[in-house]
């Protein structure tokens, strides 16, 4: 398919068509607030640009729901954005650049990026699929790959993949991000069970309860999933290891919060309840993988005084209840 040729578009329509690109979910028409808020430019600004843009059979503006691609104007914003993932996966690989540097470095490339720099440029990185947030490069027809998303609670000890988003309240994404687990982190499956999963994302290992794991939206590392089978002394060694701590995950012993004694301590493995019952005992920072200790019980029971990063919080027994904590098997009576 020949290649369209895009200088004939001026930077402020290329700046345009990328950022809707980017902004785009699941083929739905972007708002125009939510534009005009990425572009930091006003909304009366972006009005009357994206009305030129449906002149030119760019894109179609509908009131109230925003703009949408044409698919004239979705290939060519898909050859620009392109070029910009490109650049952000050589920045970050190649020049060790942050990826928010690679990301604003890659703005100002993308425009004068001629078609043979982008094909010399896909070869040099090996032709990569996603850039270093897991986000898709198009391919250099135009047109974006599709994937299948998968819940990482569905992954088996071995498997490896990289994280495409997370359906949580911000709580849990605060957390999550704390753990590295975000957008585009690298992980492997260190050990499954019942209840939970211990992921490897860097150097550090981090548990997760499985019903935060349906939660948490991967895609499969073929490549390095293939690695992982390959027979080797390394690879029993991993697998040994593997076997380990699914072992010592099984004997660990889960409790509702509330039935830990006195100087106890548990790592919280989910969050139940409703509403804002939930919504409060999340927000007072415990979600899932964090450290709890109990300080203190009321002489009737009730409230119950816990230690947590840091800070001391009461909470009524029937609101421990609700959260369920892993005690380590030194500590289970």
């Amino acid at each position: 398919m020949e290649k369209k040729n895009f200088t004939s578009l001026s930077e402020n329509i290329q700046m345009y068509l990328v950022t809707i690109a980017r902004l785009r979910v699941d083929n739905q028409p972007v708002p125009l607030s939510q534009l005009a808020q990425e572009l930091s430019i006003s909304p009366v600004s972006v009005n009357e640009m994206c009305h030129k843009l449906q002149d030119q059979g760019l894109v179609v503006y509908k009131s109230y729901k925003g703009v949408s691609f044409t698919q004239e104007g979705e290939q060519r914003a898909y050859y620009i954005l392109r070029r910009h993932r490109l650049w952000e996966v050589f920045l970050v690989e190649k020049l060790g650049f942050d990826y928010n540097q690679a990301h604003n470095i890659a703005c100002q490339l993308e425009h004068a990026t001629l078609n043979l720099v982008a094909d010399r440029l896909d070869t040099f990185l090996k032709y990569p699929s996603v850039n270093p947030l897991g986000q898709l490069i198009p391919r250099a027809d135009g047109i974006l790959p599709e994937r299948p998303l998968i819940f990482l609670a569905r992954f088996s000890a071995g498997q490896c993949g990289y994280v495409i988003s997370c359906d949580v309240d911000e709580a849990t994404q605060s957390y999550l991000d704390e753990q590295g687990i975000r957008s585009g982190a690298r992980f492997m499956v260190v050990s499954t069970s019942e209840n939970s999963l211990l992921v490897q994302v860097g150097s550090s290992n981090v548990s997760l309860a499985r019903t935060l794991a349906e939660l948490i939206h991967v895609e499969t590392d073929e490549n390095k999933t293939k690695k992982v089978v390959v027979k080797s002394p390394q690879l029993n060694l991993e697998k040994e290891e593997s076997k380990m701590h699914l072992k010592k995950q099984s004997s660990i012993k889960q409790m509702p919060l509330h039935e830990l004694k006195v100087g106890q301590h548990g790592i919280v493995v989910r969050v139940g309840g409703q509403g804002p019952v939930r919504r409060r005992i999340m927000d007072m920072g415990l979600v899932s993988g964090t450290k709890v200790k109990v300080v203190r019980v009321a002489p009737l029971g009730d409230p119950i005084e816990f230690k947590v990063k840091g800070y001391n919080l009461s909470l009524r027994k029937n609101e421990a209840s609700n959260i369920i904590v892993e005690m380590p098997k030194e500590e289970a009576v």
